[in-house]
């Protein structure tokens, strides 16, 4: 009986293999999330090593078995025939910076890392990359392509050195890096204010939260403006928003009155701004000591509830105004436009949005793995993928979420793409056309509606009152202001560009402290120029007379 199994189980065996090379050497592998056909040229798996950069967001939970063994390296390895190997791990963003320069110096890098834009920079004069322009154009799948291309192709305009592609970047939302005017709703009604749309009405509702008692408590405690010491960074406590409104672009390349690239931090437009900033200071309207405060000691005083406004990002209704909401019910955070300084609507300034470049060594056997990673990835996020096949790799705990994935591409506007999702879902009840993530986001603000305050995070960004119902109305009328540089790091920026922005920052605090005066403006870029900026400016329009 053994040797009749035996026997009955050879020739299955002998079948499978037989029916396999009939239908060229393809077949299904079930992996229990849904089929997935896999080529058989593959089951001899191919070796693909990288760096593994371990973000802070799972950083505690974090070990090498669980990445090893991770649902996206078993995917890999199963559906693609690609077992990746980590080369290095590090913890946080720093450390995996070091030890990719310190890869690239050595002339030692694994098959596949990602770079930032300054270590591509550094890259393109070495030897160690693969040429991508035809594995982009001969294994991209159409749908990876139209997202790779869907930024206008400024993201492989980026990647490509002297007509060759050394990397695919990893895009993001440029818009996404747009400001907010973010406000206490609760403190305008209270006051009985409107919400400003210029700069005039702005510096009235400022006044009022400072000296008008917007808490209610009695006391002269509560602050206008809140300001940190990073102000020209994108993200909390900033003033790019005030720039803005008068017209200013601090830190982008904008078009000159002579047709050539001029760089926003140097341009007269900011002295009105600073001017502004400054009267704010003078009247004690706003923190008086931030230039010694963080984005995080920034971030706390608005937790605290003595703030009223703040110019910041997208996500600010997470952090830190749900802590606001956590302590007081009643508090009302909301973003709007940032105002203008007249009735023309001010211009949000973004530049691109590229979270790595992925470069292939020189000399790896199969550079196409990339791409089949990539492709794998955006099949998953955006093509027709079932609910559970997606909630597999991305959906709520455990799934691991994009973390574990080597090699992604997002959609340069997935997160507005998802609050326009929720606000169908809730306009049709229609609720089966959003995947887990944008069905997360959905559930939460049901809840928050329901009287659960600790989920106000998720309306006052996703949901009808959130920052990306501005952001939608931003898009509709056509009001970004886009960097018009989008290359690659030039020779002076990579070595002169910080310094520049640095002193920029400097000397921004200094007046906008009364320390020192805006008649100082034109010696200051003299200054500039000389150490760098005219060099970075004569690079950076070199590469606007020979960009394709």
């Amino acid at each position: 009986m053994n040797k009749f199994r035996a026997f009955a189980t050879l020739m299955l065996l002998i079948m499978l293999i037989g029916l396999s090379a009939c239908s060229g050497n393809k077949a299904t592998v079930e992996n229990g999330e849904g089929a997935s056909e896999i080529d058989h040229e593959a089951t001899q798996l191919i070796t693909l090593t990288t760096g593994v950069a371990i973000s802070d967001v799972i950083a505690t939970d974090f070990s090498e078995a669980k990445w090893e063994n991770s649902v996206w390296q078993q995917a890999y390895r199963d559906e693609l025939g690609i077992d990746v190997k980590a080369t290095w791990y590090t913890k946080g963003a720093e450390a995996a910076k070091q030890k990719v320069s310190v890869a690239i110096a050595s002339g030692k890098i694994p098959d596949v890392i990602a770079v930032n834009q300054g270590q591509l920079s550094s890259l393109s004069k070495t030897s160690l990359y693969t040429d991508l322009t035809n594995i982009f154009e001969q294994y991209a799948s159409p749908l990876t392509k139209s997202i790779i291309e869907g930024d206008d192709l400024r993201g492989l305009e980026s990647a490509t050195f002297d007509g060759k592609l050394i990397a695919i970047p990893g895009l993001n939302s440029a818009i996404d890096g747009a400001s907010f005017l973010w406000l206490r709703k609760d403190w305008l009604d209270r006051l009985g204010l409107q919400v400003p749309s210029t700069t005039a009405e702005l510096y009235d509702v400022i006044r009022a939260f400072t000296l008008q008692d917007p808490d209610g408590n009695g006391k002269q405690d509560t602050v206008g403006l809140s300001l940190s010491n990073s102000f020209l960074n994108m993200g909390l406590a900033e003033a790019i928003g005030i720039f803005n409104a008068f017209d200013s672009y601090p830190k982008i390349w904008i078009q000159g009155k002579a047709g050539k690239l001029v760089y926003g931090s140097v341009q007269p437009e900011v002295k009105p701004a600073l001017a502004f900033l400054n009267k704010l200071f003078r009247e004690g309207l706003m923190e008086t000591d931030f230039a010694a405060k963080d984005t995080g000691r920034a971030g706390e005083l608005v937790a605290s509830g003595k703030v009223g406004v703040m110019f910041g990002a997208t996500w600010n209704g997470m952090y830190p105004m749900q802590l606001t909401k956590d302590m007081d019910s009643d508090s009302d955070w909301r973003a709007y436009p940032i105002v203008s300084m007249d009735e023309q609507p001010a211009n949000p300034q973004v530049k691109l949005n590229v979270e790595n470049y992925y470069v292939v060594r020189n000399g790896y056997e199969h550079p196409e793995a990339l791409m089949k990673l990539i492709n794998f990835w955006t099949e998953l996020n955006y093509g027709d993928t079932s609910q559970a096949r997606f909630d597999h790799f991305l959906g709520p705990f455990p799934a691991p979420g994009h973390h574990y994935a080597v090699a992604k591409v997002w959609k340069v506007e997935k997160n507005l793409q998802a609050h326009l999702k929720i606000m169908e879902a809730f306009k049709t009840g229609n609720r089966s056309i959003l995947n887990a993530e944008e069905r997360g986001y959905y559930d939460n603000i049901l809840k928050y509606q329901a009287g659960e305050n600790s989920n106000a995070q998720y309306e006052k960004v996703f949901g009808s009152t959130g920052s990306y119902a501005v952001m939608n109305d931003y898009k509709q009328r056509n009001l970004f202001k886009i960097d018009e540089f989008y290359g690659a790091s030039t020779d002076a920026m990579n070595t002169r560009l910080l310094t520049v922005d640095q002193l920029v920052e400097e000397y921004y605090t200094k007046v906008i402290m009364g320390i020192e005066s805006i008649d100082g403006f034109q010696a200051f870029i003299t200054k500039l120029n000389k150490i760098g900026l005219e060099d970075v400016t004569r690079e950076v329009n070199e590469w606007k007379s020979n960009k394709r």
